[in-house]
This record gives structure tokens, C-alpha cells and sequence, in this order.
């Protein structure tokens, strides 16, 4: 097991260098969007003290089993727009049952998923943030290099994100949309719902629907007045009205990214289907099952060659690490030449 986990960091030695080495696509076949988007995802982590003597950092002994870590999951992509009206999500998101067939949407093109999981000497996660968010700038410079396609930084409402997408995403490289994603919203309209509707799930269902209608139309603020309107006349107190503040403040603090009916018009994507999608194939499905507790530098190493898989290069980045360590080993020599072979042992 532990020669299979050294091969397993071995390999991860030339993931870094695969990624800067990558080719930029063609842009005849990009979309006319870009799309970033990131999100955070808990890694189950095991004590330091009980990893393989020389395997894990000192710098991790003491982590108490059954905690978690949160990784940070990247995926940059191009897509074509898909311009919608707010009615038509609306209905997508709450018929009871299809009408009909789904409406054929633009598929992403070239999409690049990275992950990282990393801490800085105080459990800080500014490295990782740094690993991911300069990924998404590189890619931006080299997919956008005039700047000619608007580009979506697509989220949920982790203010820390937004700050790193500010930071290492400005505006010199290309007009940023800040989106927030839609479904998240949702997921406080629910909450709410609860407040005024804690054991009629028709009342409720009728009062997000309503409520996700004027955000879809661009009116937040009409929201927030509702809610708090609401939070009066039901006389809300001590924790549910603590809650209904969160609420509000969350709604309050994103109306800038939630200017769907603007979005819409310019056909940019509002839900973050596909980080979510990344989060779970990425780090849940293998990372996550019965049992599984990990140290840091089997969980990074993980990561990045999970991600490789996931992005459909898996043959190239093998080829393109075999030629590497080829040309380490025999400099004189390269992997695919017809008279390339390796000396035998004696």
C-alpha cells in the first residue's frame, strides 16, 4: 500500500509542469463565453501522528480524526449563450413535471477542472486560493488574450471567493460578470419559507416560487422588503429573527451578482452546475466513502491527478510525464525514438 501512495506523489512531481505546458485551444472551436467558477469541498482528514513515519508534514500532527479540510475546486470553460427569459427558468425550476423534452443547451467546450488542497504555517488557506484563482488567470490570459469574450465569475455567496476573484481576476484582463449562483439563492428563499411556513409545504413552495420570480426580474430589493415586512407582521423573535436578518443581509450583500434578468438577456449562465458537478466527481465520490480518512499530501496528490482524469487528459499527461522522466534519465535520448531502449538490468 505505502509503494502504491510513493508512486502515486511520484507521479503528482510533474503535474504542475503538465498544466503550464498544456496548449491553448483552438479558438474556432471555443464558445463565445468564459466561464469560471469555484467552490470549497470538505475533505475527511485522519491524525497526523498516525500517517506513515516520513510521509506526512509535522506541521499536520494533532488533527483530530473525523475532521475536515476544505479543498477549493477550479473549472474554467467556454461556452456559447443561452439566452432565456426569466418566466422560462422559472417554470424549468418548478413544473411538477416535464412538458416536454429539456431545451437543447450549449455544452461546454474544453472545460479544465484543478483542485487544491493546501495550508500555509497557520492552517491558513491563502495558498490554495492562490493556486487556484492564478490558474483561472492564467487561463483567462491565454483563452481571452484580447479580452474580446465576457467572462462569467460564476459563485456561491463565500465572501472570501468573491475577494480572490477581485484580486486575481481584475478587470484589466477582461470585463468581469459577477454571478451569484442561483440555486443558492434559492436555498435561502427556502429557509425563509420555513419562518412563515414551518408545517405547509404548499404555502411554502407557493412563497419561493413568488419570491424566486422577483429575483429572476432583477428585484432584490423588493425581496429583502418582503422579508422583513413578513418578519414583522409575523412578529419573528430571538433565533428565527436572527435568521431572518442572515437572510436579508446574504440578499442584500450579493444584489450586485444577482442581476439575473441583465444575465439572461445576455445569455451567461446563473446556476453553478458545473463546480458542483466537479465537487462531488472530484472529491466526494473517492474521497468521501465509508471509512476514508486522509493526510495532506495523499489527499493533494489525490486531487491532482483525479482532476487530470476528470479533464479527459489522463493519456496525455502520462505521455507527457514519461517523455519527462525520460529526459531526465537519458538526456541523450527521447521516449518515442524508434531506436530508444532501456538498458536491462545485469
Amino acid at each position: 500500500m505505502h509503494t502504491l501512495e510513493r508512486n502515486q506523489r511520484e507521479l503528482t512531481t510533474a503535474v504542475e509542469a503538465f498544466w503550464d505546458d498544456r496548449p491553448i485551444p483552438p479558438s474556432e472551436e471555443e464558445g463565445q463565453l468564459l466561464v469560471c467558477t469555484a467552490d470549497g469541498k470538505g475533505v475527511p482528514m485522519r491524525g497526523g501522528a498516525k500517517a506513515p513515519q516520513g510521509v506526512e508534514p509535522a506541521s499536520t500532527t494533532g488533527v483530530r480524526p473525523g475532521t475536515k479540510k476544505m479543498a477549493l475546486v477550479g473549472s474554467v470553460d467556454t461556452v456559447d449563450p443561452f439566452v432565456r427569459t426569466p418566466d422560462e427558468v422559472l417554470e424549468a425550476l418548478f413544473r411538477e413535471a416535464p412538458a416536454g423534452p429539456p431545451p437543447s443547451r450549449p455544452r461546454p467546450c474544453f472545460k479544465s477542472v484543478r483542485a487544491a488542497l493546501e495550508r500555509d504555517d497557520r492552517d491558513g488557506t491563502e495558498p490554495q486560493t492562490r493556486t487556484i484563482f492564478a490558474w483561472m488567470a492564467a487561463q483567462m490570459r491565454q483563452r481571452n488574450p484580447d479580452a474580446s469574450k465576457p467572462v462569467v465569475l460564476l459563485m456561491d455567496g463565500q465572501e472570501s471567493l468573491w475577494k480572490a476573484g477581485g484580486v486575481y481576476l481584475p478587470d484589466e484582463l477582461a470585463e468581469v460578470t459577477e454571478v451569484l449562483d442561483l440555486l443558492h439563492a434559492l436555498g435561502y428563499l427556502w429557509e425563509a419559507a420555513h419562518l412563515f411556513h414551518p408545517s405547509d409545504h404548499d404555502a411554502a413552495r407557493a412563497f419561493v416560487k413568488a419570491q424566486a420570480r422577483r429575483l429572476l426580474h432583477g428585484e432584490v430589493a423588493a425581496v429583502i422588503h418582503a422579508l422583513r415586512w413578513l418578519g414583522t407582521h409575523h412578529k419573528l423573535k430571538g433565533k428565527r429573527r436572527k435568521t431572518l436578518e442572515r437572510i436579508c443581509g446574504y440578499f442584500h450583500n450579493n444584489t450586485h451578482r444577482m442581476a439575473y434578468d441583465v444575465d439572461l438577456e445576455h445569455g451567461f449562465p446563473i446556476a453553478s452546475g458545473v463546480i458542483e458537478g466537479a465537487c462531488r466527481c472530484v472529491v466526494k465520490d473517492r474521497m468521501e466513502r465509508s471509512g476514508m480518512r486522509w493526510v495532506l499530501s495523499g489527499a493533494r496528490a489525490m486531487l491532482d491527478l483525479r482532476c487530470i482524469s476528470l479533464s479527459g487528459l489522463w493519456e496525455e499527461f502520462m505521455t507527457f510525464r514519461i517523455q519527462r522522466e525520460s529526459q531526465r534519465l537519458y538526456p541523450g535520448s527521447a521516449a518515442n525514438d524508434p531506436d530508444f531502449g532501456l538498458p536491462l538490468a545485469a
